[in-house]
């Protein structure tokens, strides 16, 4: 059993007795005709208000640029990273993750074959850092994108192998998703955690470059995993390994319950409003083919942030700690390696190149912090095969 349904018993236990006391524990909804204007409630932000929108850019004062260290398995030589975490609190139990670790996984072989790895490393977030691995498997092929709970349990959405999977910290594969009419080609991921994880628990999010649909995944506490195709309708571009686009950059903003998607192929930025406690019906939201505007019954949850210049081929972002997205080009025309940070307002705030050489180094991004002061970001660098950072 999961640790994950261990601790969700004890939640249930504690919502109930706080309902009793008149205290509401579910995730509020923000307030009618607003997409993303009121937080939900948690430890750190309890009787706070936040604001919605921030505009100071952390991308342009992060001035030092370092390497990681390299990516590549050890053992096998698998390379090319894609998905990339950073494990943020001490993981429970034993284990080989750290907190501060960063995790990431190769989505080529040694030979350099598209989608052809089969492999997940890990890593200290120090410069001078060497890989070590997590895990080694089949089910992970093509590994395209990861996330990680609060509990400290890895996703990795497989393109190659048509699935996802949980990896606990200790490197053993707990938990492992298919649905063959679903998730034909699993590419971005968003971890989307209730408050009490039951029911229906919490969800891993995982949207396919073949159909161009975000399929909800709700975990429960037991039994078999509901899959629901909530979204549909992002472009996608049918491409072979190493060149596919489609809905990716998946980051979810848990104060707000808000999802936001990126498609490299129409280069939009999509808000979802109310995502855990509205989107959970087949084709909640279909998203027009050019991934401007919406229709649906939950069509109003949708928005568009940001659409175009300097966004080209979006694959992967992270969301910092102000609620700024960060996100990485791969087809940028003039051969750069753009990281562009937009508010959720939609204002662009900064772009940064972190990489002169070929197009199409960035996928995995991930970022540390509590504040602007002490954020970092991580990003996986495929034409160097390594994890580098910015920091101040």
């Amino acid at each position: 059993m999961r640790i994950q349904l261990i601790f969700a018993a004890a939640l249930v236990l504690f919502a109930a007795a706080c309902n009793a006391a008149g205290t509401n524990q579910s995730v509020p909804s923000t307030s009618a005709g607003s997409n993303l204007t009121q937080p939900a409630g948690d430890a750190a932000s309890a009787g706070q208000v936040r604001p919605d929108v921030d505009h100071t850019s952390v991308l342009n004062a992060l001035k030092t640029q370092a390497v990681i260290g390299s990516t590549v398995d050890p053992t096998n030589g698998d390379q090319n990273p894609y998905g990339l975490v950073y494990v943020r609190s001490k993981p429970f139990g034993k284990g080989v993750l750290k907190q501060g670790d960063l995790v990431a996984c190769n989505f080529n072989d040694k030979a350099n074959v598209q989608g052809n790895g089969t492999t997940v490393e890990y890593m200290t977030s120090t410069t001078g850092s060497s890989p070590k691995r997590l895990m080694q498997n089949a089910q992970l092929k093509g590994c395209a994108s990861l996330v990680i709970n609060s509990f400290d349990e890895t996703f990795a959405a497989a393109s190659g192998a048509k699935d996802a999977t949980g990896i606990n910290a200790g490197g053993k594969m707990v938990q492992t998703l298919k649905n063959s009419g679903l998730l034909v080609e699993p590419w971005g991921s968003a971890y989307v955690p209730s408050q009490t994880g039951y029911p229906p628990g919490d969800g891993l999010w995982v949207a396919d470059a073949s159909s161009g649909k975000i399929v909800r995944i709700n975990l429960g506490t037991g039994g078999k995993p509901t899959y629901t195709a909530v979204i549909s309708g992002f472009a996608v571009n049918k491409g072979v390994p190493g060149s596919i686009l489609g809905p990716s950059g998946m980051q979810y903003n848990a104060k707000t319950d808000s999802l936001f998607v990126a498609d490299g192929v129409t280069n939009t930025v999509v808000a979802i409003a109310h995502a855990y406690n509205d989107i959970f019906a087949a084709n909640s939201i279909v998203v027009s083919a050019d991934g401007k505007t919406f229709s649906g019954p939950k069509a109003k949850d949708a928005r568009l942030m940001y659409s175009g210049s300097p966004l080209n081929g979006p694959i992967s972002s992270t969301l910092l700690p102000n609620g700024n997205l960060v996100l990485g080009n791969t087809l940028d025309p003039s051969g750069k390696n753009l990281l562009v940070e937009v508010a959720t307002d939609g204002t662009l705030l900064a772009t940064k190149n972190v990489d002169t050489g070929a197009q199409g180094a960035l996928f995995g991004i991930a970022s540390s912090g509590s504040s602007d002061a002490n954020t970092q970001i991580f990003f996986n660098d495929d034409n160097a095969n390594n994890v580098q950072v910015l920091e101040r």
